[in-house]
């Protein structure tokens, strides 16, 4: 599970340093960032709804020897910042994503993250010496925090270790403490937290990042943010069964080229809408690849009900109205309706027949050696 790490490939030498910094110095910049402690003494500018930004690392612990890293940060579901091994430099994936920082507090941000990046590979190191687990493995560090409309903020670090959770930071008592509890999920979770370095940093993002950095990333994109993507929706009957076969129909409703992404998809059967059960399946809301989203909903329908059947879809792009998509084929063929197709059939038949004879009589009035008119 766990491998000897070795330098960042296709790396600068900024990200990765030989010798492990001490705790003094890997706490000496942090110290001396102005625009970090500033910047908390601002009142922050809520945004209108919650909004949660993420900061993702993945790295890839290939031998003793190779080691790649991504790492990426969302605002909301907005990726506007990424770093890798080909560049160690940060990434602006929004236009607004330079804002709100001078060129050197980015150029200070870049140095603290190769710092940390170095005290996480020795910090692996150790582990691996100690325990004397192998490799290949990857390790994902995630770091969110939520700010709310009444100012709460609520943030998460979070660890794990080929997709399994590992070792996460519980606010309320500031210390780092293992998903398992075995004997290497222990050693790691004193380790970390003998660590000063590490155990200093995720206060530090959350005074930094959660308290002056989300609000600060929200003015600029708000645009972004808020923008409004109307959906679109059809309503079909997925391979309806052949005439008289008692299984279910199934009606499905496809929303599409919606954004943001909160919405919500009902069934109304005679206009009432349809409650929770096995009649109902959805897709879950899924991502498209030009930034907006998709659902299916599916309703199951007995053959011949003689119900009527809509998809009504609620959207804030709407402006408080809603999507109302009725089913065209949802009443079944009774009586009525086949005794009226069936006499339209009629009619046309006939109205056939009578201009085929006038035409056929025309045809016989002219005599020989006569044109047609």
């Amino acid at each position: 599970m766990w491998a000897t790490p070795g330098p960042l490939s296709g790396c600068p030498d900024t990200c990765h340093s030989p010798d492990p910094p001490s705790s003094a110095r890997m706490l000496l910049p942090l110290l001396l960032l102005p625009w970090a402690w500033g910047a908390l003494a601002a009142s922050p500018h809520l945004p209108p709804a919650s909004l949660t930004l993420r900061v993702l690392k993945t790295t890839v612990f290939n031998n003793a020897s190779s080691t790649d890293m991504q790492g990426m940060a969302l605002l909301g579901d907005l990726e506007t910042h990424s770093m890798d091994c080909s560049t160690c430099e940060i990434r602006f994936l929004q236009p607004w994503a330079h804002q709100g920082l001078t060129p050197k507090q980015w150029q200070d941000l870049e140095l603290l993250i190769h710092r940390y990046l170095s005290d996480f590979f020795h910090l692996v190191n150790k582990v691996v010496k100690d325990q004397g687990e192998g490799y290949p493995f990857v390790t994902q560090v995630s770091f969110s925090c939520k700010l709310h409309p009444n100012g709460t903020l609520i943030s998460f670090c979070d660890a794990a270790v080929n997709g399994e959770d590992f070792i996460s930071f519980n606010v309320d008592t500031g210390k780092w403490v293992s998903r398992h509890r075995d004997k290497l999920g222990s050693y790691v979770q004193d380790l970390v937290n003998r660590d000063k370095s590490i155990s200093t940093l995720f206060p530090f993002l959350h005074r930094t990042m959660c308290v002056y950095g989300i609000d600060t990333f929200a003015q600029y994109g708000r645009e972004s943010l808020e923008r409004q993507e109307r959906p679109v929706a059809v309503v079909f009957a997925r391979a309806p069964p052949p005439a008289g076969t008692p299984v279910p129909v199934l009606l499905v409703c496809r929303v599409t080229g919606f954004y943001p992404r909160p919405i919500r998809v009902a069934w109304l059967q005679d206009g009432e809408e349809v409650g929770p059960g096995g009649r109902l399946n959805s897709s879950g809301i899924l991502p498209n690849a030009d930034l907006t989203y998709q659902l299916r909903s599916s309703l199951a329908v007995g053959p011949g009900s003689g119900h009527s059947y809509a998809c009504r879809v609620q959207h804030s792009s709407l402006g408080g109205r809603s999507l109302l998509i009725p089913w065209e084929q949802s009443r079944p063929w009774g009586p009525g309706l086949a005794v009226g197709i069936t006499l339209g059939v009629v009619a046309v038949a006939t109205v056939a027949v009578v201009l085929w004879r006038s035409r056929r009589r025309g045809y016989q009035d002219i005599r020989p050696g006569e044109s047609r008119p």
